[in-house]
């Protein structure tokens, strides 16, 4: 009964032997690279599909198997059955959930409103936009530092919201999404009106209840980039879908805390500005 109440969770990660035609073996090696050998002098092959068949051998015997990163159990009332893969259950993942919700986390559904409606600039196939890639935010400093500038007609089809002051985005596909090279930034004026991608989904916030540059700042902490690589699917390309984005949990100290960092992260903004500005006007005269 104990068994049948839990679902065994491992992932293999090494079968073994190369992915190359002649599927060569790959053996395990010590620090001086030495091919290391078993108790009847044969050479070790580096897989762990044999420890994975053992563990869960032990888990059918015994109904539990402790609980670590790459080994663990989940109770099945615990399981989303949308999502059966390894990852989305990792225990450190489930931690954190835990602890934001004890900490009074909220969703980020509950604290700002997604853009879904196109610009109506699309329309007019002749009209000279700005356009904004993924690949046009600095992760660093997440800002907007790059657009290219095109007719209507030129822009590719992923094409989709049109940026207001204030607003804030994040990236939602590519190999980034979930890492710290994931992007989101805070729309300055200088971009007010400019067109991004649908790889991006842009956040009106509700100021009553978050500081927009706390949120940016957020955006960049491990809590919300482990949950965003929790829920990403899709292998080639990966995505976040909506709900799962909506679904994020979000620590929102009190206004005054929020405020506090906020500002930290604003101020930032102002002196890359003024920094900016600064270069702009140093001329180099050749005599």
């Amino acid at each position: 009964e104990n068994l049948l109440s839990k679902v065994f969770f491992s992932q293999i990660t090494k079968l073994g032997y190369s992915g190359n035609k002649n599927g060569s073996l790959i053996y395990k090696k010590d620090d001086m690279g030495n091919i290391l050998k078993n108790s009847n002098g044969e050479y070790k092959i580096d897989e762990d599909i044999s420890s994975v068949v053992s563990s869960y051998l032990k888990f059918k015997k015994d109904g539990d198997i402790g609980e670590n990163e790459d080994i663990f159990s989940v109770n099945k009332n615990e399981l989303n059955y949308s999502r059966l893969d390894y990852e989305f259950y990792k225990p450190s993942y489930r931690k954190i959930e835990n602890i934001l919700l004890k900490k009074g986390a909220k969703r980020l559904g509950d604290l700002v409103k997604i853009k879904k409606s196109k610009s109506s600039k699309l329309k007019q196939k002749d009209l000279v936009v700005r356009y904004v890639e993924l690949s046009d935010i600095s992760t660093q400093y997440n800002e907007i530092i790059n657009s290219t500038e095109l007719l209507v007609h030129e822009l590719p089809s992923r094409a989709s919201y049109e940026l207001k002051e204030g607003e804030i985005i994040t990236a939602v596909a590519g190999n980034s999404i979930g890492t710290n090279s994931h992007a989101s930034a805070y729309v300055t004026n200088e971009y007010d009106g400019y067109i991004c991608t649908n790889g991006f989904r842009v956040f009106n916030v509700d100021e009553k209840k978050l500081n927009p540059f706390y949120l940016l700042y957020f955006l960049k902490s491990k809590y919300f980039l482990d949950q965003v690589f929790r829920f990403r699917t899709g292998a080639a390309i990966p995505s976040l879908l909506d709900s799962d984005l909506l679904n994020i949990l979000i620590l929102v100290p009190d206004l005054k805390e929020q405020n506090r960092i906020g500002e930290i992260i604003r101020k930032g903004f102002d002196e890359r500005q003024e920094y900016q500005k600064r270069i702009a006007d140093v001329n180099i005269e050749l005599k």
